[in-house]
């Protein structure tokens, strides 16, 4: 067992991705029963809009409860987080992350563009160590120099992603299996790659620069 599926209490070291309201309960439990992390997106099994942080919060809740009900295997619920302070949306949900003893979260962080934004809210990432949640951070913007923020910060897990990933890309245009061993060099927490990763070959070619983990909608 590598150092990602023993921090994530997991079998096999795959994260599937956050994507948005498509990865809902039955989704995510599938994955976590497979033996894999399953994460549920920011807007999971949303079918409505609403601009309502608490009728947001309640919604991730339900999903937690519905996931629950159909695995015992550790999951993830996603904050979307930021150098400076959280939303009140980020709030609310990660309340209901501690409440329900979510054993872990996705910080899909808005930060690493410059200096000022390396890693995440200070604030969020202290409660989530306090309650013994995993932390596995997600930045817009990967870099060397986010990824040590990262982990002073205490994050568990850093995710190294590639301009080839779907949905929000980064802002550099560094592909997958440039950036990640520049990462894993650079930090001594495991890392996992998003972008690129379709197939085995490209796992082993992700795990042959450092991954420890693949991190996809295919997971």
């Amino acid at each position: 067992m590598n150092r990602i599926a023993s921090i994530l209490g997991i079998k096999y070291p795959f994260i599937q991705g956050a994507m948005s309201w498509l990865t809902d309960a039955k989704f995510v439990a599938a994955v976590s029963n497979a033996g894999s992390l399953g994460i549920l997106g920011p807007n999971a099994g949303a079918h409505t809009v609403t601009t309502s942080a608490d009728e947001t919060a309640e919604r991730m809740r339900d999903q937690i409860k519905q996931t629950q009900a159909l695995t015992d295997k550790p999951f993830a619920v996603t904050l979307i987080v930021a150098g400076g302070e959280t939303s009140i949306f980020t709030k609310k949900i990660l309340d209901v992350v501690i409440e329900e003893h979510v054993p872990a979260v996705l910080l899909n962080s808005l930060g690493g563009v410059s200096s000022a934004t390396y890693g995440v809210d200070p604030a969020t990432m202290k409660t989530l160590k306090a309650h013994g949640i995993k932390t596995i951070v997600r930045s817009l913007q990967p870099s060397i120099e986010d990824a040590q923020a990262v982990e002073a910060q205490g994050a568990d897990i850093y995710v190294a992603t590639g301009f080839d990933e779907g949905g929000t890309m980064p802002g550099g245009e560094i592909g997958s299996f440039a950036i990640m061993p520049m990462i894993a060099d650079a930090i001594a927490i495991p890392v996992a790659l998003a972008g690129g990763i379709a197939d085995a070959r490209t796992v082993n070619a992700a795990f042959a620069l450092g991954a420890e983990a693949s991190t996809s909608a295919r997971a």
